[in-house]
């Protein structure tokens, strides 16, 4: 059976043309960041600057996280929880991040793709 038919879903073909084998130009690939590291450092810090609690796996020991587990669950203000997978400019989801990002969704959560500090922010 193909992946598409088991995930049907504009945003993961977009996300993950190698899996789907579409290749449209992904809008905005210019912006954000090169390393996704950096990316997780800004957004800590902005979290612990609003006294917010960031859950955060290590990225070097990948063995120790559910698989396609978001980088972060972020318990914000006002009972808010966020998820957030962190990627580079060019970074893509695995199979099993985009999985699980489908999964969530079916049952009403969003998974946050975000590239930049700036997308950060705007999801705030």
């Amino acid at each position: 059976m193909e992946l598409s038919r088991i995930i049907p879903n504009d945003t993961l073909r977009r996300l993950n043309p190698h899996l789907f084998g579409t290749r449209s130009p992904q809008r905005g690939a210019r912006n954000g960041v090169v390393r996704e590291a950096s990316l997780h450092e800004e957004i800590f810090d902005e979290c612990r600057r609003r006294g917010w609690i960031a859950l955060h796996g290590s990225m070097a020991e990948r063995t120790c996280r559910t698989l396609g587990e978001p980088d972060f669950v972020i318990l914000a203000d006002g009972g808010r929880v966020l998820f957030v997978e962190c990627k580079s400019r060019s970074g893509k989801l695995s199979p099993a991040q985009a999985a699980l990002k489908h999964h969530a969704a079916k049952l009403g959560h969003t998974v946050h793709v975000l590239r930049s500090m700036e997308d950060f922010l705007k999801l705030l």
